[in-house]
């Protein structure tokens, strides 16, 4: 693979995490604006939907699906965003943010081991030693007082059904990319994952409608969630795996949390402290040395 193509990639993926990162600002906005979660999860996928099908069936991009990959589609939407989206968002009711950002901290490391176990990819010495370190910045990044966390087990069932999703994503994902496009499986992960969140909101949410307060910036909030970060990132992500690997690019989620704390910074959301800016700079380089290490062999598990 040229390295121009692999330079892309990267960027491809960065901008997906950076997308994913600065989503919490629309979502609080139309938290703030008593929207019920599944109905901002059915309008934002459903609006990705509409604008993926319709510019890129027209255009001829949307690759046909074959029979014996439907299934596999169906449990990549399951995953992710269905699964993941309601162990995540859910698991907040039982467990403060710190200790989920741990918990979700840990999705680079069992990514790999995922792979590994299932399509028996192997895993770089290096990989896993970058993913591990970038993990301890997160656990850094979540200190606040102390180690003191609220912790309720039903959170961390949650927690551990959103990584366990993840991994699972991850694990589709790579049966898919090799014959699929990224707008392609994009574009039917989001219709699937619509149909799947329907029923979620007509059973619990349809009740809660009379509350919501409708205005152009939370229009305007849904509009960037669907294109930017249903739409813009999953394709970006998975044009990356394409071009990279889905192992290289599935241990890069560990930069959404320092995305959005440098972007809660900016706007005034929070202070900058020194462990905030000493897990940030062990995250990145946990990153990068996960990406390219030294200039030798790594071991191979």
């Amino acid at each position: 693979m040229s390295a121009k193509k692999t330079f892309y990639g990267y960027v491809a993926v960065v901008f997906s995490m950076i997308f994913w990162g600065i989503s919490f600002v629309w979502t609080k906005q139309l938290l703030d604006a008593h929207f019920p979660v599944f109905l901002i999860l059915v309008i934002r996928l459903t609006i990705s939907s509409l604008v993926l099908f319709s510019v890129f069936s027209l255009g001829g991009k949307l690759d046909k699906i074959k029979k014996k990959d439907i299934p596999l589609f169906v449990a990549l939407a399951f995953f992710e965003p269905f699964l993941y989206f309601i162990g995540e968002n859910f698991s907040m009711k039982f467990v403060d943010a710190s200790f989920a950002s741990i918990m979700i901290a840990t999705l680079p490391v069992v990514n790999p081991i995922a792979l590994w176990i299932f399509n028996g990819e192997k895993i770089k010495g290096n990989l896993l030693s970058g993913v591990l370190l970038s993990v301890a910045g997160i656990c850094l990044m979540s200190l606040g007082d102390g180690f003191s966390f609220v912790v309720d087990y039903r959170g961390v069932l949650l927690l551990l059904l959103a990584v366990a999703a993840g991994s699972g994503y991850t694990v589709m994902l790579s049966r898919l990319i090799d014959n699929y496009g990224p707008v392609t499986i994009t574009t039917w992960q989001n219709i699937l994952g619509a149909v799947f969140f329907l029923p979620c909101f007509l059973i619990f949410d349809l009740n809660n409608l009379a509350s919501v307060q409708w205005s152009f910036g939370a229009v305007l909030s849904l509009v960037m969630l669907a294109l930017l970060c249903s739409s813009g990132a999953f394709m970006l992500y998975a044009y990356g795996a394409k071009t990279i690997s889905i192992m290289k690019v599935s241990v890069f989620t560990n930069a959404i949390p320092v995305v959005t704390i440098i972007f809660a910074i900016c706007l005034g959301m929070e202070s900058l402290t020194w462990n905030k800016a000493a897990g940030i700079l062990i995250v990145v380089g946990g990153l990068l040395f996960s990406q390219f290490g030294f200039n030798r062999k790594s071991k191979q598990i």
